[in-house]
């Protein structure tokens, strides 16, 4: 009787592994479409063409990438959350915009955890603390003694009003550091203008201001990121200068419609991390000065949640107006 109890128990398991084997076997069958939900030419629309001809070579099918732009990622992230969970629909998108905007937005957002399903991270946008060339401050710890000496004079520029450049100046404040926001519609204003002298420092990311960083119009003084970038070593982080300063890095990622099966998410993050590999992507990345960050599902998750928590914490903390 123990024995065909425990033949049973063998048979009952082998019943539920093997429809997961199959569908994993089998997946994909067909062409995949990754929804950017960003007009072309932009940063999550260049780095998912050039993931995408590494993928569709890993996965065996076409990678099809389709621009749905509107509401700042937000209509291509619902589109793909109201998907089949069968992985042929998935969202590559700034992770990191979809946890902050349930912060400042007004109109219902995506709760990233519930609505959609991490699979994985995939590169992260360096953000920076930028000042012109010609200006006499040449280090983060001058420009925090400048601004802390002169509460309120000096002015920095963001990509808008409630935007992560925005947080960023916000947490700089809750260290002591008061400086007054100027909201422009988007990076490239902010650094016109700080090369104009409008503004005396530009919070904003490597890819806005290479060409003027190569030029010597524009100076960086540090890295809001935890540790230093590793294509500028030489330039360090804020914490460094202000214990404790960590914004939630701006992460690139992959998801899936909710109840996707654990299988395909497996096997679509593991072929994202072979795509990360690959010295052509790499390239571009570098190119574009982004870091690679892959992780797995869960500690996907986990990145998205710590996210989540600190947008919280300075958002609640600077008293931040939904808009």
């Amino acid at each position: 009787m123990k024995r065909l109890l425990i033949a049973f128990h063998a048979l009952g398991i082998l019943c539920i592994a093997a429809p997961h084997a199959a569908l994993s076997q089998a997946y994909p069958a067909r062409p995949i479409r990754v929804v950017a939900p960003f007009p072309p030419g932009g940063g999550v629309d260049l780095t998912a063409r050039v993931l995408q001809q590494r993928l569709s070579a890993g996965l065996g099918q076409p990678i099809v990438i389709e621009n749905r732009a509107g509401a700042s990622g937000m209509i291509g992230a619902e589109y793909v959350s109201r998907s089949a969970p069968d992985g042929y629909t998935l969202a590559y998108t700034v992770g990191s915009d979809l946890a902050l905007k349930r912060f400042v937005s007004r109109a219902p957002t995506l709760d990233m955890l519930k609505d959609l399903t991490p699979i994985a991270s995939a590169l992260e946008s360096v953000s920076c603390i930028a000042v012109a060339g010609s200006s006499t401050v040449n280090s983060i710890t001058e420009l925090i003694d400048l601004a802390k000496r002169n509460p309120g004079k000096l002015n920095f520029g963001s990509a808008g009003m409630n935007s992560s450049q925005h947080l960023t100046g916000e947490l700089f404040r809750q260290y002591g550091v008061d400086m007054v926001h100027v909201p422009f519609n988007g990076l490239a204003p902010g650094v016109v203008a700080l090369m104009g002298g409008q503004i005396e420092v530009a919070i904003t990311n490597f890819a806005s201001v290479s060409a003027q960083l190569r030029e010597g119009k524009v100076k960086v003084l540090a890295v809001t990121r935890p540790k230093r970038y590793e294509d500028a070593p030489h330039i360090p982080a804020v914490n460094e200068a202000l214990p404790g300063f960590n914004m939630p890095v701006a992460f690139f990622g992959f998801f899936g419609p909710p109840g996707l099966p654990r299988p395909i998410v497996m096997r679509l993050n593991a072929e994202v991390g072979k795509a990360l590999e690959s010295p052509e992507v790499r390239a571009k990345a570098k190119e574009l000065y982004m870091s690679v960050i892959f992780t797995s599902p869960d500690q996907f998750a986990g990145m998205i949640r710590e996210s989540i928590d600190a947008y919280g914490r300075i958002a609640h903390a600077a008293r931040i107006q939904p808009q």
